[in-house]
């Protein structure tokens, strides 16, 4: 397995270098060339907006904020910096010093992480899970699935034609672990825990040396075609 120190330092300058799929939000600036045993001890987490209903959000790490500009539905803020120990993230809408949300997590030294912002029943929450994947190769790209629709309940993703699915049972605000699949075209099936297809995605390229996130976002039920249940990938890192 790669370690997240590994993560960490050795690919310190690659996460700028992130390609966000799926609409979300690329870096624009890059990091300097600075020896990375340079910088202070922190964690490292990305951010992905995945509230149907929020209109977008400034996120606060204690006092310090974290994004410009509005962090809106189906946006990722690619990895940044954090202090480590116990930070109170906020969320607030733009030009407002009210807190839609506020919930404190406990970030460690080297270690990777990403930040999912979910809805049920008009309510935000957070949840912060460890980005623990091994190491990507050219030939096997490192993918796992999140499901934050509220009202899928647990998910199972089939690929192709294979009736065993890939992950299975994933409930809402949780994650299956990385798995390694080879690089090539797949058509991609979510499947409910009656066996429901809920979304489908064709011709969706894995390529080497590259490690993803398939995030399952939106209602079932939903009316408003912008809130539906949908398919989103996004690269979390690439091996250069």
């Amino acid at each position: 397995m790669m370690s997240v120190k590994s993560f960490a330092m050795k690919n310190f300058k690659s996460l700028a270098t992130l390609a966000l799929l799926a609409g979300t939000m690329g870096l624009t600036s890059c990091l300097d060339d600075n020896d990375p045993s340079d910088y202070p001890p922190a964690g490292y987490i990305s951010i992905f907006n995945g509230a149907p209903g929020n209109s977008g959000v400034i996120v606060y790490a204690d006092q310090n904020k974290v994004n410009d500009f509005s962090l809106k539905y189906s946006d990722v803020l690619p990895y940044q910096n954090f202090f480590p120990g116990d930070r109170l993230f906020k969320f607030s809408e733009s030009n407002s010093l009210t807190s839609l949300l506020e919930k404190e997590f406990e970030i460690k030294v080297d270690s990777v992480y990403s930040m999912f912002m979910v809805e049920a029943a008009g309510v935000l929450d957070a949840v912060l899970v460890d980005d623990d994947w091994s190491e990507p190769t050219a030939t096997e790209a490192q993918i796992r699935m999140v499901n934050l629709s509220p009202d899928a309940g647990a998910v199972s993703l089939k690929i192709d034609a294979v009736e065993t699915p890939v992950f299975s049972d994933v409930v809402f605000k949780s994650n299956s672990t990385f798995k390694s699949l080879a690089t090539k075209m797949y058509k991609l099936t979510v499947v409910s825990s009656t066996g429901e297809t809920l979304a489908t995605a064709t011709n969706i390229e894995l390529k080497g040396n590259r490690v993803y996130t398939l995030v399952i976002r939106g209602y079932k039920q939903a009316t408003d075609n912008a809130k539906k249940l949908d398919l989103q990938l996004i690269t979390n890192y690439i091996d250069y």
